[in-house]
């Protein structure tokens, strides 16, 4: 099978991490793709902020699961975090930075790594206790994010979930 196609069709969200590290050579070559990913009128406005320390990531899931009302809240154990934004007036920045994150995926499962992909950041980041943690921590202001990307080794396979039937339709 085409080496393209079957990364993707084998590539499964991660929700449980070893305790290895990332070299960190392997997240500036996942963020490298996601910084080939297509973007409007090559626009390029998504953002990487990159999160290696577990003291930093526990903190960000603890902001989170405030943010999000839910205690037991969690990253997966993740040993690399990868924050996605754009500028919030970009009128294409939410889906240049889903072409990134999809492409970081590819990328982490190409090179070894598990990843998923985490949304709840961008639903509580307007919160005011969750902005002003991220103002600290350095994301700048005016910005959006778009999703975080987990990454590490796979502690599991990941679950493979069947294809809805139906979702193509020819119109010619």
């Amino acid at each position: 099978m085409n080496e393209v196609l079957n990364n993707i069709y084998t590539r499964r969200s991660i929700r449980k991490f070893t305790d290895q590290a990332v070299p960190k050579d392997l997240v500036d070559e996942v963020v490298k793709a996601g910084a080939h990913a297509p973007s409007g009128k090559n626009m390029q406005t998504y953002r990487f902020f990159i999160m290696q320390k577990e003291e930093s990531i526990l903190a960000l899931q603890e902001v989170v699961a405030k943010g999000m009302e839910n205690p037991s809240y969690t990253f997966y154990g993740t040993k690399a975090l990868v924050i996605v934004t754009c500028n919030k007036e970009d009128v294409n920045g939410v889906e240049d930075g889903s072409c990134a994150l999809e492409n970081m995926m590819l990328a982490a499962h190409s090179l070894g790594l598990g990843s998923c992909w985490i949304n709840q950041l961008k639903y509580c980041g307007d919160k005011p206790e969750v902005a002003a943690y991220l103002d600290k921590i350095g994301l700048p202001e005016g910005r959006r994010v778009v999703g975080m990307l987990a990454l590490g080794y796979a502690a599991d396979a990941g679950t493979e979930h069947k294809r809805i039937e139906g979702l193509v339709t020819y119109l010619d």
